[in-house]
């Protein structure tokens, strides 16, 4: 693999993905940096500095980062070391957790539609404890299976295979559920919200499908020496389109303009 020369057809894939990332991430740092100064749900003290940090760091934008570096080290080395071809696969690894942890985020968000400054929310506290909760075994799952690639131990890869397909199978259950049953505790425009979030799971399915074909099946599904049409097909336009659709979802929970609720925010 380390003698592996990454062909002129990737290189182009790769200046396509790290142009349309590169858009992502200034529109969803746009986005939520006025969402933030409008929202604030935070216990912080609100101020421009904070707002920056969480628009800049938030998780769309870490996906959209991880894309960047991993696509600028793929065109700037056409004959990438073993090391870098690691690092460059576990950037692609990586990429679910961010989607996973904004679902997340989006519906605790849906529950707070209207309203502003910390709490508030409609969800009930165990729905909120859930949506808090599946972000841990997402992150372990993820870590795992590529602890387990790269030092090659198959038992670690499917340990956290399974944890990460039955955390994925929870994310469906949680937002079919709140699909069915919120309608009529969520205004209408949290409502909307989770069923933004819910479109984009089809898409996110077929994401992990690569995932998985990537770690246990052919070669040609490998996320950064696999074939390109997969790569492109089944990986980066999955990606972006739950991306935009979780982008969609949080701005229709919290539009970028009209009025606002009376709020204490300082």
């Amino acid at each position: 693999m380390s003698n592996y020369t990454i062909s002129e057809e990737k290189r182009v894939f790769a200046v396509a993905e790290l142009a349309m990332f590169s858009v992502i991430h200034i529109i969803q740092f746009i986005t939520r940096f006025i969402q933030e100064r409008r929202y604030w749900h935070h216990s912080k003290l609100r101020s421009v500095g904070w707002c920056f940090v969480y628009a800049w760091w938030g998780m769309i934008g870490f996906l959209a980062q991880f894309r960047i570096a991993g696509s600028a080290m793929m065109i700037s080395n056409p004959k990438p070391s073993k090391s870098m071809l690691i690092a460059e696969t576990v950037l692609q690894g990586i990429g679910l957790s961010p989607l996973l942890f904004e679902v997340s985020l989006v519906l605790l968000r849906s529950g707070q539609t209207g309203r502003t400054g910390p709490g508030n929310s409609r969800h009930p506290s165990h729905l909120r404890f859930t949506l808090h909760f599946f972000r841990f075994p997402v992150i372990i799952s993820i870590v795992l299976v590529l602890a387990g690639r790269i030092l090659d131990i198959r038992a670690c890869s499917i340990v956290g295979t399974v944890i990460f397909i039955l955390t994925f199978l929870l994310v469906w259950c949680i937002v079919l559920g709140m699909a069915a049953r919120s309608r009529k505790s969520l205004p209408a425009a949290g409502y909307r919200s989770v069923l933004a979030v819910l479109a984009s799971l089809p898409f996110l399915t077929v994401r992990v499908v690569y995932f998985l074909l990537a770690e246990y099946g052919s070669p040609k599904f490998e996320a950064v020496i696999g074939h390109v049409d997969f790569m492109v097909g089944i990986g980066f336009l999955m990606e972006i389109i739950a991306a935009v659709l979780l982008i969609v979802a949080r701005t229709i929970a919290e539009p970028l303009w009209g009025a606002l609720p009376e709020t204490t925010l300082c």
